[in-house]
């Protein structure tokens, strides 16, 4: 609690207003909406938030699985979700979008989306039988598999682009940070044994 007090305190928001996420490696987006604002909160069983409630902040966490903000700025809304392969296969960031749409509103084509630190593909083998899900679902794997030294290897930031482009976010309004947790030291890693969790924080205007 000290350290997300720092946190707070150097981004500029209200901890006691802040909305985090309890994660279940799934593609739940609960939304809250300045019409009836509600305080600070643990939400339970989701990995993705979004809020048109000024000054409140989400707060999602993370240690290889990858952070993903969205912004809209012509509504004044915001989201943040959290997308390890399991959540990238159930397409949290194709639900994301999808309830920004209906909740606030917010026009796939309005978007900007920010893809954070994770484990990139060198780093990330995954079985056959994980990486035959994703071709099942979404085809293409030349955008997000690659095989190499008899491993197959799993691009999430690849997956979740794709995902953002098939639901009309303009290619150009998708970043990615390219910093990979397993490789940096500087972040935790469940792969690269770094014990913890940092966190993304994503402010409502």
């Amino acid at each position: 609690m000290h350290r997300r007090r720092q946190l707070a305190e150097r981004l500029g928001f209200d901890l006691e207003r802040a909305l985090m996420t309890v994660q279940e490696h799934g593609a739940n987006v609960v939304t809250f909406h300045r019409r009836r604002p509600e305080g600070g909160q643990c939400v339970f069983s989701t990995d993705a938030l979004a809020t048109d409630v000024p000054g409140q902040a989400i707060v999602t966490y993370h240690a290889d699985c990858l952070p993903l903000l969205f912004t809209d700025t012509t509504r004044g809304v915001v989201a943040g979700a959290h997308a390890g392969w399991r959540g990238a296969l159930a397409g949290v960031a194709t639900q994301t979008v999808q309830a920004m749409h209906l909740a606030y509103g917010t026009s796939p084509d309005q978007l900007a989306v920010l893809i954070g630190p994770g484990i990139c593909r060198r780093c990330y083998p995954v079985g056959r039988d994980i990486a035959d899900q994703f071709v099942s679902r979404y085809g293409r794997e030349g955008r997000y598999l690659e095989v190499a030294g008899g491993e197959v290897r799993l691009d999430l930031p690849g997956v979740v682009r794709l995902q953002l482009e098939d639901e009309g976010v303009e290619p150009d309004r998708i970043r990615a940070t390219d910093w990979c947790t397993r490789e940096e030291d500087r972040w935790f890693s469940h792969r690269g044994g770094r014990a913890g969790r940092f966190l993304s924080v994503v402010i409502a205007p």
